[in-house]
């Protein structure tokens, strides 16, 4: 608190006092007034009667000056660029890194001095994949203009295996409902469905306005196939 808080607030006291004496909850209620502690309240009234009992002017200005409270422990944020990324990938180990408390870290990421970063894995090419892209790059190329083609007639095609179920789900259900009875030959051979996916570039007109978004369709492949084993599925995904 301030040093003009501090004595609006033994004003206050003093307006609730009768005879030097408090009545009873006055304390609380001030504490409540100003929304601070009832116990700073009550430092700052035996502060005034000590001062009274002493005969000196009153002051219940706040006695710790400039340099006072708890101390901030200085570190070098530049060690940590130093720790190998393999003890980086949790506060935890950073921090036993670091000779630091984690509730540290904590603190100085919520502060914006530390970031978090996901990485993911990316493909390594070879000099026979850097070459069939530069061939691919090529062969976009206009021999008339030497310019790329818009790409409008290239449609784009992939597929994507799916399982038609999960090992566990989550429903919700009333008090009173059974429990759904599910039931497979082998929850390590889930039946699995296949989609193929087909997209082109969108077509937007003269004012910018989609007419075409690209999507040209998602068709199911479904063929139902019991597999006993991985080695059989694996046999029969080679055919």
């Amino acid at each position: 608190m301030t040093d003009k808080e501090r004595q609006a607030i033994y004003e206050a006291l003093l307006l609730r006092s009768m005879h030097g004496k408090l009545k009873r909850r006055t304390t609380t209620i001030v504490a409540n007034l100003f929304n601070v502690n009832r116990c700073c309240v009550q430092s700052i009234w035996r502060t005034a009667k000590k001062c009274l009992a002493e005969g000196v002017p009153i002051d219940v200005s706040c006695k710790r000056k400039k340099n006072c409270g708890r101390k901030k422990v200085a570190i070098d944020m530049s060690r940590i660029a130093t720790i190998p990324l393999d003890k980086r990938t949790t506060l935890r180990a950073l921090a036993h890194e670091l000779g630091i408390t984690r509730s540290t870290l904590h603190r100085w990421f919520t502060q914006g001095k530390l970031r978090r970063h996901s990485n993911t894995l990316k493909p390594y090419l070879r000099d026979d994949n850097k070459k069939s892209r530069l061939q691919y790059c090529v062969s976009m190329i206009d021999g008339g203009t030497l310019r790329f083609i818009d790409m409008k007639n290239i449609i784009h095609i992939d597929e994507k295996w799916f399982n038609t179920t999960k090992k566990a789900k989550k429903y919700y259900m009333l008090p009173e409902e059974e429990d759904p009875l599910r039931t497979i030959h082998n929850k390590n051979s889930i039946p699995k469905c296949m989609l193929l996916c087909a997209v082109t570039e969108p077509r937007y007109d003269n004012e910018g306005k989609c007419y075409f978004d690209g999507k040209l369709g998602i068709w199911p492949f479904v063929r139902q196939v019991y597999f006993y084993s991985p080695m059989q599925m694996f046999f029969f995904l080679l055919r």
